[in-house]
């Protein structure tokens, strides 16, 4: 409407300038009158110089309404007093879309305010910077793991602890680890993770952090007290017996007969501490063993050469039994980033584990090999067709030490855990009375 109104004043003055100049032509050039021609000239050019400050006057505003909203000022307010109604339409028009905007702001503001006041609530520590290392976001359990009131930009992370900032600024989207950092000459153990998303064409991280000293204690409170209960389990079995029986052997070495059936139980006791005392040393082995891994000598390695490799060292394990044994791993080419020797052992020791749980006229055993969708690491899974992991020990399966089998160490699941945690990967399981499967992701 104040559009409308504008065309039609600056037609009305266009019209007078036109009928102004027709005028001073006629009586220019046909019916001469100077003294007319003047003052038809003197009008004409009162409205020019109306319409110029008309139209300038527009301009000024509107220019004055888009600086406005260029700076984010919703709050200035067009005044349409003494200005004519064009005016008034126009600056009413204008105040609209000011208070338009100004609803607009505030209702940012309070969900930005509300996010904030979401995020101060919660107990892990949240970070959000741009690609210039400036901070936009933190919330108070960041700021009070870092002892800080406020931060600006990632220096002063950097000043503050520089391991921490190096792994900020290196973690990958999606990505979580844990860090051991001393900050304010406390020791902590920090979980980070992070994640990537654009806002306006800009890219933003988002960072987590959180203290998990407390809860690594206590898992590693509770794995201490679970080798502990296996450690003394295995060193009573083997010590109460030795006791037992050289206590008896003192007594008939004391009674000085050793003749007969004497001498045959003294004969029979020392076969059975030299029995317990070798079950001992092998304890004793398996410890050593499971204390002493190797750190994994990572390179790449020919995948499916390395399969057939496995294939070849279990399948002649199966001579003498109706198992099927499958292998399912891709036609084309690919490379395994992979210590071989301590792989080896690894699926080595699942498939045998998989062959044991077998019946040995139907068994079923699988081996497969995936890549995943972004190839940015590999799966490995074991399949079986036994009667399944019981319920009341899945939980115990990876305690070293820790075995249902008679002639078992117990330590083969947890070198497994260990050499694949080494490789920066994770093992899992699923089991049921239809079989096992083991997963192997690194």
């Amino acid at each position: 409407m104040s559009f409308s109104n504008f065309k039609l004043q600056v037609l009305i003055r266009l019209l007078l300038i036109f009928a102004c100049l027709f005028g001073l032509s006629y009586y220019l050039f046909i019916e001469v009158n100077y003294i007319r021609v003047f003052f038809l000239g003197l009008f004409a050019l009162l409205i020019l110089l109306s319409l110029f400050v008309y139209i300038n006057r527009s301009n000024r505003d509107t220019h004055y309404f888009l600086q406005a909203v260029l700076n984010n000022d919703f709050a200035i307010k067009f005044n349409s007093t003494n200005k004519g109604n064009s005016f008034h339409e126009l600056y009413e028009t204008f105040n609209k879309v000011n208070d338009k905007f100004m609803e607009s702001t505030q209702s940012d503001a309070s969900q930005y305010q509300y996010m904030v006041t979401l995020i101060n609530q919660l107990q892990i520590g949240v970070l959000a910077y741009d690609e210039k290392d400036r901070v936009h976001l933190t919330n108070m359990a960041f700021l009070d793991l870092l002892d800080h009131r406020s931060i600006l930009n990632l220096d002063s992370i950097k000043t503050e602890n520089e391991a921490l900032y190096d792994q900020i600024k290196t973690i990958k989207n999606g990505e979580n680890v844990v860090l051991k950092a001393t900050i304010n000459n406390e020791v902590k153990r920090l979980s980070i993770s992070a994640s990537s998303f654009r806002l306006r064409n800009k890219h933003y991280k988002l960072i987590s952090l959180q203290d998990i000293n407390a809860e690594l204690d206590q898992n590693e409170m509770e794995a201490w007290q679970k080798l502990i209960r296996v450690l003394t389990h295995e060193i009573m079995n083997s010590v109460a017996p030795i006791t037992s029986l050289s206590s008896t052997m003192k007594h008939i070495v004391q009674q000085g007969d050793l003749e007969g059936e004497k001498r045959a139980s003294l004969e029979e006791g020392l076969d059975a501490i030299e029995a317990r005392s070798q079950g001992l040393m092998n304890f004793t082995e398996a410890y050593r063993a499971l204390t002493r891994v190797p750190l994994p000598n990572i390179k790449k390695v020919d995948g499916p050469h390395f399969f057939q490799r496995i294939s070849s060292l279990f399948e002649p394990t199966l001579n003498g039994s109706q198992i099927t044994w499958e292998m399912d791993i891709p036609k084309e080419q690919f490379e395994l980033l992979i210590d071989p020797d301590l792989m080896e052992q690894v699926l080595i020791n699942l498939l045998k584990n998989a062959k044991e749980a077998v019946n040995h006229a139907t068994g079923i055993i699988i081996m497969a090999f995936s890549l995943s969708h972004d190839r940015d690491y590999s799966v490995i899974t074991i399949t079986d067709n036994g009667s399944g992991i019981p319920e009341d020990i899945t939980e115990k399966i990876f305690i070293p030490f820790y075995t249902t089998k008679p002639e078992g160490s117990g330590i083969g699941l947890s070198l497994t855990k260990q050499i694949i945690q080494s490789h920066k990967g994770e093992i899992s399981f699923n089991t049921s009375q239809e079989g096992t499967s083991f997963t192997l992701k690194f």
